[in-house]
């Protein structure tokens, strides 16, 4: 990655743990070259992102839906849904059961947290129907949605009034 042909105005989104902050990801702090991205494996939109080694695994296990086909870091695990798994309803598992996956495979080093994706890959789930995996996941999603809308709502209400502050 050095080489600046890899980096330097680039449009291919690179994920790092930074950038694993909401649940879904449309935008990255860094972009790479198509040169770049070649050296890299390519998701597809609608993959999971999951930081798997960062300090933020002290308290909390990003994972983020893929809005855009994106490259991802060394931090980085990535989720492809197959077959009759429905991927909003896996992004929502692991939203709600956040705590008891970072107790259950979090791994505390000298330097840094992880957790062990292996264990987590063959975690075996009981999934309801695709048809009610879908409309669990789509619930959620609109609520996301709607809560991230009246947070900036109100965001926007206290930046143009220091009364409400």
């Amino acid at each position: 990655m050095a080489d600046p042909d890899n980096y330097e105005d680039g449009y291919v989104l690179w994920v790092t743990s930074q950038d694993v902050k909401s649940n879904y990801l449309d935008r990255t702090t860094t972009q790479i070259t198509e040169k770049g991205a070649k050296e890299l494996t390519l998701y597809p939109a609608g993959s999971l992102v999951m930081v798997t080694r960062s300090g933020i695994l002290r308290h909390t296990l990003p994972v983020a839906e893929l809005r855009k086909p994106s490259t991802v870091n060394q931090d980085i695990r990535v989720i492809l849904p197959q077959g009759e798994c429905c991927g909003e309803w896996l992004l929502q598992f692991f939203i709600s059961h956040n705590k008891e996956l970072l107790l259950e495979f979090g791994k505390t080093g000298t330097t840094v947290e992880s957790v062990d994706f292996g264990k987590i890959k063959d975690m075996l789930l009981y999934m309801p129907s695709t048809v009610e995996q879908q409309q669990i996941g789509d619930f959620f999603a609109k609520l996301d949605s709607l809560i991230t809308l009246h947070q900036r709502k109100r965001l926007s209400i206290r930046q143009r009034s220091p009364v409400w502050s």
